[in-house]
């Protein structure tokens, strides 16, 4: 709830004092509807929690002391969600003298209304896995008899367990249950959560509070995270709570149109005005909570299926495809060898080199050998057929066997 100027600065004020010379108020953690929470620091080393009563409740004899017994409501339940209450004690002296507080464990984390207000955006899945959370925690209490009553963001809390994980916690048990003797106007606006009320607690139906009030408000919660809105909106509080009592809660798709299905079903269902209509428990929620997880999971695969981009594709296979897009190749002297340049240049030039080669030894050859003779007799005709294949071995033939030319013919200059 919001808290008045004077009681944010008489719990500042308390920071560093020293409660029955047994726990010293380190500092402040947050200020609700009952009392302010510091983290403190036993003289005997010990740190804890301690939870301080507002001083207009502490007035109150009664209050006070259904403060101390209600506060280990909690302990009841046997369940690691569940914060435990170590001890409680009225203050003997000093000017918080005749206050009371609660001793609990110490958390270290963020309540839900501290993501939000530090901006963090929270989906329809993220708050269902908190609620299956809050739900097993639930369900545990009110096994025990133990109905929360007050359950809003504020009381949802994560506690760090490291590496980036968080584990849920429902804080202050028992404490709304002061209203049972009161008059939801004078204590229970005190508690600042008319908007999160079940119709039956607004309407001061005590006898008919049980385990899906608490299934109401969790709704609300669900609601107020996904539409930024409360269920009703009113000028005022006395005006709020009278809705609340006497108004059902909307549907949620008609506040919020997008909203899916899953989602709508499960906070819809939380939000009946009639508690028959509502949940028959915490597990039955929860059942139904994990099926809209599945449900979520399920329309984000087939979405992602739909809407996946073209594959990108590698750099090898760019590199072919763009290969494929070249024009042919050019080719060598044979086409119908079809051997790329690109890839035969050493073929194409080993080629050339051996045909050149062959012509040089065989124009060579023609020069020295002359012109052939004509065809021999029969019983030549082996050793011409030698002297022909001599000739078209090459510059490997032996000089012996080359045919001589005739000499040449020199004129006479003698008379």
């Amino acid at each position: 709830m919001p808290t008045s100027p004077g009681t944010d600065q008489e719990a500042l004020a308390r920071e560093g004092t020293v409660l029955n010379e047994k726990w010293t108020l380190v500092r402040l953690l947050g200020i609700g509807g009952m009392g302010a929470v510091y983290a403190a620091r036993h003289r005997n080393g010990a740190r804890a929690a301690v939870k301080v009563l507002h001083p207009e409740y502490s007035r109150h004899k009664e209050v006070r002391e259904r403060f101390r017994r209600e506060g280990y409501a909690a302990n009841k339940v046997d369940h690691p969600g569940v914060v435990k209450v170590l001890d409680d004690d009225v203050v003997t002296s000093g000017p918080d003298a005749g206050t009371a507080y609660l001793v609990m464990e110490l958390l270290e984390g963020e309540s839900l209304q501290d993501r939000l207000e530090s901006g963090v955006v929270i989906g329809e899945r993220d708050f269902l896995e908190v609620a299956d959370g809050v739900l097993e925690v639930l369900s545990a209490a009110h096994e025990c008899g133990v109905v929360h009553r007050d359950l809003k963001p504020e009381n949802l809390f994560f506690v760090n367990e490291g590496e980036g994980r968080s584990r849920i916690k429902v804080l202050d048990f028992g404490l709304a249950r002061l209203l049972d003797q009161q008059s939801i106007t004078s204590y229970g606006m005190a508690l600042g959560t008319p908007s999160f009320m079940s119709p039956e607690q607004a309407a001061g139906k005590l006898d008919e509070v049980d385990g899906r009030t608490d299934l109401f408000a969790l709704g609300a919660t669900g609601f107020r995270l996904r539409t930024g809105r409360r269920i009703h909106e009113a000028d005022d509080m006395v005006d709020l709570v009278q809705m609340m009592a006497r108004m059902p809660a909307p549907p949620i798709r008609s506040v919020a149109p997008d909203v899916s299905a899953p989602y709508a079903r499960v906070i819809d269902t939380a939000l009946q005005f009639r508690r028959e209509d509502r949940y028959p428990n915490a597990a039955a929620m929860r059942d139904d909570v994990r099926r809209a997880i599945a449900e979520l999971s399920e329309q984000t695969v087939t979405l992602a299926q739909t809407a996946a981009p073209a594959k990108k594709p590698s750099e090898a296979t760019i590199e072919l495809s763009t290969r494929d897009l070249e024009p042919p190749p050019a080719y060598g002297l044979d086409e119908s060898i079809r051997i790329p340049k690109r890839r035969g240049g050493l073929i194409w030039l080993a080629l050339l080199l051996c045909v050149g080669a062959a012509a040089a030894v065989f124009i060579r050859s023609r020069i020295e050998g002359g012109p052939s003779a004509p065809p021999a007799t029969s019983a030549s005709g082996d050793a011409s057929t030698a002297n022909r294949l001599s000739v078209d071995a090459g510059p490997d033939r032996s000089p012996s066997s080359r045919p001589r030319r005739p000499a040449p013919v020199v004129p006479s200059t003698s008379r």
